[in-house]
Formats: C-alpha cells, sequence, structure tokens
C-alpha cells in the first residue's frame, strides 16, 4: 500500500469519531453564542473538551508520523501538517490549550452579558449604532459612544492578559508572539507575503484614503462647528451620504425580506432552506446573545446558522447579505468529499463570497426599485470611499493587533490613537475603542483574512460578471458558484481556486482599480 492509500484510510480512521465532535461542538458554539448562560458556556467548554481528547491519542498520532509526506501530494501534505499540529498541541500543551479556551469563554461570557446604558437605561448595540449614525445631539452623542466604549473598557486589562498568555503558549510552539503564529499554523499565510500585499495595496490607494478621509473630518468639522473632532463626532451619516436617504427609505422595508429576494434572483431559495432544516437564522437583538453578527457553519452542506441583531438600514442589510454568503457556500460544499476538505477553500476565501454578497447591493441594480434613481446612482458611486476606508480601517485593525502581541506592555489605547491618526487621520482623544473588536478576543490574527479576501473578493467578481453578468440578473447564478467553487471545498487550495476558476494568479489588480474608480 502506497503512502497516499494508508494516509486516506488514517484520515477516515480518524473522521469517524472526529467529525461527530466537530459538529457538536459547533452545535454548542451556537447555543453559548445565542444564550451566554453559564449551563451553556460549561456545555460549550465540555464539547471542545471531547473535540480536544480525540488528538490525545498517541497511537493514531504515531501511526500519522510515520507518514512519508515527501511521497504524498501537495494538498495531503498539508493536510497531514494540520493533523500533526494538532495531536502535538493537545499530547504536548493540552493544559495550557484548555486554559486558553476556558479564559477566552470566559471573558465572552463576561461582554456578552454587558448591557450599555445611556442615562442609567439600558440600551442595544442597534440602539447605539442609529444615534451614532443619526443624531445631531453631541450630548446624547457623547453618552451613546462612551456606552459602546464602556463595553471595550469592561474587558481591556482582561485582553492584555490574554495576550500575555497566548504568547507564553506560542513561546512553546517556536514562536516569537501568537500573531505569528496563528497567522502561519492556523490561516497558512506568510507574514512576508501578507506585509508585500498590505504595502501593496497601500502604495496604490493612498491618495485615494486619504482624500476620503480628509473629506470625512472636513464635513464633519462644518458640521458639528468645531475644529476639533472627539471619538463621538464619527459615525454619523451627513446629508451628503446618500447612505442616510437610504436608511430612511429601508426603514420601512424588511432587510430579511429583501435580502432574500436578492438571493432568490441568484437562483438560491432562502426560506425553502430554513423549512428543510438547512439553515437558522437568529437575527434580532435580545438579552444574553451576542452582539455581533456570525455565520456558524456546522456541517457541511446540511447545517449552517446565523447569529446577527438586525434593525432596517444599510449595515444591516450588508450584515445578513454578508453572512447568507458564508451559508450558502457552506451549504453548497459536497457532502460526499471526504471529511477533512468538508470545509470552504480557506477562511479569506468564504470572506471573499461573503464580502462580494454584502457588497451586492452597491455593485448591482438590487435596490433600484425602491430608491429613487438619483439617490441610487449616489449610493452605488460611494462603493468606492468604502474600499478605500475599508484598506484604511482594515490596516489599522491588523497593525494594532500585529504590535499588541509584539510588545503587550505597550499602552493600547496609546497605541491605538496613534494607527488610528495614520489611517483615518484622526486626531481624539485615546480610549478602548480597540477593545471593542470582537476578533481581537474570538478569531486573533484573522483581520488579514478580511483584506485578502477583499483583493480575492475583486479579482472573483470580475470573472463572475465576464461569464454570468450581474449575478443578481441571472438565476443560473447559484449553479455556476456552487459547481465551480463551493462545490469543491477544501479540496482545491486558495490561490489555486483562484487560479483554477479565473485563468489567472491572484493579484491586488481589480481591487484597486476598484478603489481608483
Amino acid at each position: 500500500m502506497g503512502e497516499a492509500e494508508k494516509f486516506a484510510d488514517l484520515k477516515a480512521e480518524l473522521a469517524n469519531v472526529l467529525e461527530p465532535a466537530t459538529i457538536n461542538a459547533e452545535k454548542c458554539s451556537w447555543d453559548f453564542y445565542i444564550n451566554s448562560t453559564q449551563d451553556n458556556m460549561q456545555k460549550y467548554e465540555e464539547s471542545q473538551d471531547e473535540y480536544s481528547k480525540i488528538f490525545q491519542d498517541k497511537k493514531m498520532y504515531e501511526k500519522f508520523l510515520r507518514i512519508d509526506s515527501s511521497k504524498l501530494s501537495k494538498h495531503d501534505a498539508k493536510q497531514l501538517k494540520d493533523i500533526l499540529k494538532e495531536y502535538d498541541e493537545e499530547l504536548n500543551t493540552g493544559d495550557a490549550l484548555k486554559a486558553l479556551r476556558k479564559r477566552e469563554n470566559e471573558i465572552a461570557a463576561k461582554i456578552n452579558s454587558y448591557i450599555p446604558k445611556i442615562d442609567g437605561k439600558e440600551v442595544s448595540k442597534t440602539e447605539l449604532t442609529k444615534i451614532l449614525q443619526t443624531d445631531d445631539n453631541a450630548e446624547l452623542r457623547k453618552k451613546a459612544y462612551n456606552a459602546r466604549i464602556a463595553g471595550g473598557d469592561l474587558i481591556a486589562e482582561d485582553l492584555i492578559d490574554f495576550v500575555k498568555m497566548r504568547n507564553e503558549y506560542a513561546k512553546t510552539k517556536g514562536f516569537e508572539n501568537y500573531f505569528d503564529y496563528k497567522l502561519k499554523e492556523s490561516y497558512d499565510v506568510d507574514s512576508v507575503f501578507l506585509d508585500k500585499i498590505l504595502a501593496e495595496v497601500y502604495s496604490k490607494a493612498e491618495v485615494k484614503i486619504k482624500e476620503v478621509q480628509s473629506k470625512k473630518i472636513q464635513e464633519l468639522k462644518e458640521h458639528f462647528g468645531t475644529d476639533v473632532l472627539e471619538g463621538y463626532h464619527y459615525g454619523l451619516l451627513l446629508d451628503s451620504n446618500p447612505e442616510k436617504e437610504v436608511n430612511k427609505i429601508l426603514e420601512n422595508q424588511d432587510v430579511e425580506t429583501l435580502s432574500k429576494k436578492i438571493y432568490s434572483k441568484m437562483g438560491y431559495d432562502i426560506d425553502k432552506m430554513v423549512e428543510c432544516g438547512k439553515l437558522t437564522l437568529d437575527l434580532y437583538p435580545r438579552k444574553g446573545k451576542n452582539t455581533h453578527g456570525f455565520c456558524f457553519g456546522v456541517e457541511a452542506g446540511k447545517d449552517s446558522r446565523i447569529l446577527a441583531n438586525l434593525t432596517n438600514n444599510v449595515i444591516s442589510l450588508d450584515t445578513l447579505n454578508h453572512e447568507l454568503g458564508h451559508c450558502v457556500y457552506d451549504l453548497g460544499i459536497s457532502t460526499k468529499l471526504q471529511f477533512f476538505d468538508k470545509a470552504p477553500s480557506s477562511s479569506a476565501f468564504t470572506e471573499a463570497i461573503a464580502m462580494m454578497t454584502g457588497d451586492i447591493i452597491k455593485t448591482e441594480d438590487v435596490l433600484s426599485d425602491i430608491i429613487p434613481d438619483d439617490v441610487f446612482q449616489k449610493f452605488k458611486q460611494s462603493h468606492i470611499e468604502d474600499e478605500a476606508s475599508f484598506v484604511a480601517k482594515s490596516l489599522l485593525i491588523i497593525d494594532f493587533e500585529r504590535e499588541l502581541y509584539k510588545n503587550p506592555e505597550i499602552n493600547p489605547a496609546q497605541l491605538w490613537q496613534k494607527l488610528r491618526k495614520k489611517y483615518l487621520m484622526r486626531n481624539d482623544k485615546a480610549d478602548n475603542e480597540w477593545a471593542t473588536i470582537p476578533h481581537y478576543l474570538s478569531h486573533p490574527a484573522y483581520y488579514q483574512n478580511y483584506f485578502r479576501a477583499a483583493i480575492m473578493k475583486a479579482q472573483v467578481y470580475s470573472y463572475l460578471k465576464s461569464v454570468l453578468g450581474n449575478l443578481t440578473e441571472n438565476n443560473r447564478s447559484a449553479k455556476f458558484m456552487d459547481e465551480n467553487i463551493f462545490s469543491v471545498g477544501a479540496s482545491v487550495e486558495e490561490y489555486d481556486l483562484i487560479r483554477q476558476l479565473t485563468g489567472k494568479d491572484f493579484s491586488v489588480d481589480d481591487f484597486v482599480s476598484s478603489i481608483q474608480g
């Protein structure tokens, strides 16, 4: 028997116990995030422990160690490396990993149970967002901003201690810090390559980015009649921003219905997915529920779920379209694939699809029947500014996290202030806004996936349009994406899939062009 056959047999043996444990852990994670009770946290931790115990089997580890990776395909060799990493972590540093998971869950429960207040009255995150988007009253804005930042204040010290705890773990794996460890070991991203594309995009888009940021700042100064802007001034949708008018229109619409209609135009029947049990939607705010938006890929091809906190506005419509993008990807993965390929090609690739479908309210004419043409054309044109702002915000988030892991003794509020000034051109006071970024707790080193995904998104969308036209004007779009992207799961590596689909190597060109206009 050859090495490939031996490896395939071992993977099948491992999958028999790993697949049900993985599904159970995802379900328990879902239960914890939609209802962060102590009981649900305990069940989630128990499911994580059950998963971990599978990789504490020394005999299986030794069998995998005996596989000669030099005789495997590139894809199999990568899977072997990932499997061995899981065994190594559990057998050699299992207690440390368990401690990390426990601490993360404790901090998550703390922030999930935080309820913002204004003048002693409880308000939701959605209400805070609405105030900061629409209300001119500076005093109320300040209270809303402070209520949002208070959530960051609540866990800021915990996060710093957790960064140090993670760094200690990374050192046991031969890395200087946890950011570098996750970047390479979880996402297989070379730091030199990442630096290259970050720098390339920024250098080519810097002029547009600064133009967009300068315009926003000047308009806000004029609106509020001040030369000094503070954190609470930012985020207001001014009359010059078409999103303000679109939000007024969406207030009288139902974003869930709109999103389902958009997907139906591509060939996806969202209601049918829900009815047959493949898709679960928990879309509206309530106490004890995580305040962000996530897709939970519970079982490829069979079970995908969305947690969201929607209201009827542009952000919520974008969010639901984005998360449904993850879901149709998950549900489009072939159930015939072996377990280790039953996943998206990569974290970045699924984000690329989700970002593409989130953008579709501006890149295509899906809202033209409810928005006056003059407003709609300005709304679509604002996508250029969105992309420029995305680059600036992403660089802020990525650079901050990387620097914090390199030097956790640094004052994080001052570091955030410094980088916020560099990329967003903001001069407001230092605060713990950084600690409100959910990825820093739940998905360390993940934000670079969004950045790479934005580049992939532009390249993939450009190709899809060349084949299908506007995706929402062709009900074969779903079938085409299912067959050519989703169905192959993780059996094709991300950059190979880009090349296989588009006929071109991964490139920043389409993304940069979308920013330059």
